[in-house]
């Protein structure tokens, strides 16, 4: 298991590689909610998995924190709340079962339909953004849409 400093180094150093390639890139970051089926800590897995979720979730909030082009999304969190009772978890507790990704997946939209507006297809069969529908004078500014899922 890494430290939550070498995970922190670790990801700002692939950022830093991408971002060669591209200073504009934005990222989004997320932590996987499958947990782990063994651990090579000698922790017992329940412990291992507990831990190494949090310094996951913990450096990408630190990060996405830190940067407006970095943001998090909380897949990990729609998952495994308890609120859900582990209603997504297939009956082996690991495997996330359809209805969950699609929960997942409609909470994502959703937000990107709240951000960017919609997304329509064009008589070219291209996809156009259908602009979201807003106040008249109520301008749509490149800080609103980088702090969209911002805390």
């Amino acid at each position: 298991n890494a430290s939550f400093a070498q995970l922190r180094d670790d990801l700002e150093a692939a950022i830093a590689l991408m971002r060669e390639k591209n200073s504009a890139l934005k990222i989004l970051l997320t932590v996987s909610p499958v947990p782990l089926v063994a651990s090579a800590s000698g922790a017992h897995v329940l412990a291992a998995t507990s831990h190494s979720k949090s310094l996951l979730r913990a450096v990408a909030g630190e990060l996405a924190g830190a940067a407006e082009a970095i943001d998090y999304f909380p897949s990990y969190e729609i998952i495994t709340h308890p609120v859900f009772r582990g209603m997504f978890f297939a009956p082996n507790m690991r495997a996330v079962v359809p209805e969950g990704v699609a929960t997942v997946m409609k909470h994502f939209f959703e937000d990107q339909r709240r951000v960017f507006g919609e997304v329509v297809q064009s008589a070219s069969g291209k996809p156009r953004k259908k602009g979201k529908a807003r106040p008249e004078g109520d301008v749509m500014c490149e800080e609103e849409l980088l702090n969209a899922f911002a805390k």
